[in-house]
C-alpha cells in the first residue's frame, strides 16, 4: 500500500517503476493497493499509480476513504483483460451470498 497507513509513508515513482518492471518481467501479477491516492494535503507529493508503469496490474481502490464514508466498504479493481471472467465470476459469488 502506498500511502502506506498509518504513517503515509509512499513508494518513489522510481521504486513503483522498478516493482512493477521486475513483476513484468518475472510473470508474477502486481497488485497495488491505491485505496488512500485521493488523499493529498497541500505541499506533498501525489502518489504514483501502478498503471502509469505497466497494463499488467491489478489496481484495488475504494470510495470509502476519499469521501470519508465511515463503515461502508464501497471499492473497484482495475484489472488486465485476461483476468476480466476471473473478477466478474467472484463479484458474482460475493454480491450473490453476501454473508452479513
Amino acid at each position: 500500500s502506498s500511502p502506506a497507513n498509518p504513517t503515509g509513508a509512499m513508494l518513489s515513482p522510481e521504486e513503483l517503476m522498478a516493482l512493477c518492471t521486475l513483476c513484468d518481467r518475472s510473470g508474477v501479477q502486481f497488485i497495488s493497493d491505491e485505496i488512500y491516492h485521493g488523499i493529498v494535503y497541500e505541499g506533498a507529493p501525489r502518489a504514483a499509480c501502478a498503471l502509469e508503469y505497466s497494463r499488467n496490474v491489478i489496481i484495488i481502490n475504494s470510495f470509502s476513504k476519499y469521501y470519508s464514508m465511515t463503515g461502508w466498504r464501497l471499492g473497484w479493481l482495475v484489472v488486465p483483460d485476461h483476468l476480466d471472467k476471473c473478477v466478474d465470476a467472484l463479484n458474482q459469488n460475493m454480491n450473490v451470498s453476501a454473508p452479513t
